[in-house]
């Protein structure tokens, strides 16, 4: 059998999926890392097993060098981003450049790799049931991992795959308390429970999407499972921005399955051909409602029983007066005045925990020199205010364009895709659905964390969830 450079790519992508749920890393400790005071991710470069793989992924896909250029030029708001990149990288070496500075550009254009790469592979394959049903059980085993740590109230022995040291009496770990009992959350191998639960929102509502696909009977029982299973993981983070967006999404995702699933096709519009595929791609319409409602009927039973197994711990996370609370408002407030400091270049990629305490009216303990907890301020604190906004820029427009996509009707969606030899997979409505879901679920963490700006798994994750988009988006 032939080898073929874009089979290899293809496996060491899934390898590279695997990497993001395990991040194995090499830190090169240096003065910035221990710049606040004790070690601090944010201040630190590190080495993952997922650059690596994605490297590898990307070499052997160079054959197609013009293809992903293509696909990244034809995203204008991508090349402005990336030369906007290179105007504060020159600003910076005239401002004061430091090894952060240089780390965060080579991340940044790191992933806009990863965007272009992802676009490629998902543009030529047929991928993404493979993909999704591969991240649904990546999520799985993580929210078993986050439930054996919150019912242990201990780290489970997987130090060596990224599991965080994490036990009540800890500083610094993220906790709970009901009745003057103090609880861990649920971390998996993550470095926080926050990023943990965004990689479990996406598990949730990719396991929606396999759910609603026609599947046999006992496919759609493993899904029912690990539906249930992602929905108790994400509980046991106690992620309220996390319970905020999957509310939204889940208002989304099967609104638009309840009030606009119905295709409907005239046999004066179409061949007799044309139907049947319209039938079988389409969303749920006629004997397929039944299916949808036993899929609500799934996930209203899952939320239901985590709802009553964590009640209790629940119930402390219904307010927003609470020390976490008050610290992100803190944060986001330094964020502020850094941004009127510095309002055209920002401060440098990669550096405002450098300058929290410069911009803080109280003196800051080492383990409170954290990120601004909004992702747009941040871009601007770091960035510049027009930084930013092409930020912004990226994500509404590839946003708009999939709606745009998911508007059109399914005629015209399912036209056949033909390339010289190469099998190309059409996408459906649900499809689109799925991703404008995420994404907007997405724009919700950001309002109220950092993490897809600062840590390396859910920065990946976001630009991961671009490319898809990126891939559904037609090319000159």
């Amino acid at each position: 059998m032939e080898i073929r450079p874009f089979n290899i790519s293809k496996i060491f992508f899934f390898l590279f999926i695997l990497s993001l749920f395990f991040p194995i890393r090499y830190v090169f400790f240096n003065e910035s890392s221990i710049s606040t005071g004790i070690y601090s991710d944010f201040t630190s470069i590190s080495l993952y097993l997922s650059d690596i793989l994605l490297f590898l992924s990307f070499i052997f896909i160079v054959s197609r060098g013009k293809e992903l250029l293509l696909i990244v030029k034809s995203q204008l708001s991508i090349v402005f981003l990336f030369f906007w990149l290179i105007l504060a990288l020159f600003w910076q070496f005239y401002a004061g450049f430091s090894d952060l500075n240089a780390f965060f550009f080579i991340k940044m254009v790191e992933l806009i790799v990863l965007y272009g790469t992802t676009a490629v592979l998902f543009k030529e394959f047929t991928l993404k049931k493979p993909f999704f049903v591969f991240f649904s059980i990546l999520a799985g085993l993580q929210s078993l991992i986050a439930l054996a740590q919150f019912y242990l109230q201990q780290p489970i022995g997987l130090n060596k795959l990224g599991e965080q040291i994490i036990l009540p009496q800890i500083t610094g770990i993220a906790k709970l308390v009901v009745d003057g009992a103090t609880y861990i959350r649920g971390y998996g191998t993550f470095p926080h429970p926050n990023p943990l639960s965004a990689f479990l929102i996406v598990g949730v509502f990719a396991t929606l999407y396999l759910l609603v696909q026609k599947t046999r009977r006992w496919e759609r029982g493993l899904y029912a499972i690990l539906l249930l299973i992602n929905v108790l993981g994400i509980t046991t983070t106690f992620s309220r921005a996390a319970f905020l967006a999957l509310f939204i999404g889940l208002i989304v995702f099967c609104g638009y399955l309840m009030f606009n699933g119905k295709q409907k096709i005239t046999s004066t519009q179409s061949s007799s051909s044309e139907v049947k595929e319209q039938k079988k791609d389409s969303l749920p319409a006629e004997g397929e409602r039944v299916r949808v409602g036993w899929v609500f009927g799934y996930l209203t039973m899952s939320i239901l029983i985590s709802f009553f197994i964590f009640k209790p711990f629940l119930l402390t996370r219904a307010t927003v007066s609470d020390s976490a609370s008050l610290e992100r408002m803190a944060y986001n407030k330094i964020g502020v005045r850094m941004v009127k400091d510095a309002p055209i270049f920002g401060v440098g990629g990669g550096e405002s925990v450098l300058h929290m305490e410069q911009f803080s009216d109280v003196k800051l303990w080492p383990w409170q020199k954290q990120p601004i907890h909004n992702f747009f301020l941040l871009a601007a604190a770091e960035l510049g205010i027009l930084g930013a906004l092409i930020l912004i820029w990226v994500f509404i427009s590839h946003v708009w364009k999939l709606f745009k996509n998911l508007k059109l009707p399914a005629r015209h969606q399912l036209e056949p895709q033909a390339t010289a030899g190469r099998k190309i997979e059409n996408s459906e409505p649900t499809y689109y659905l799925l991703l404008a879901t995420i994404f907007l679920c997405f724009l919700v963490l950001m309002l109220f964390d950092h993490y897809f700006y600062t840590l390396q798994q859910t920065q990946m994750l976001l630009w991961l969830i671009l490319g898809l988009i990126a891939a559904e988006i037609k090319t000159p």
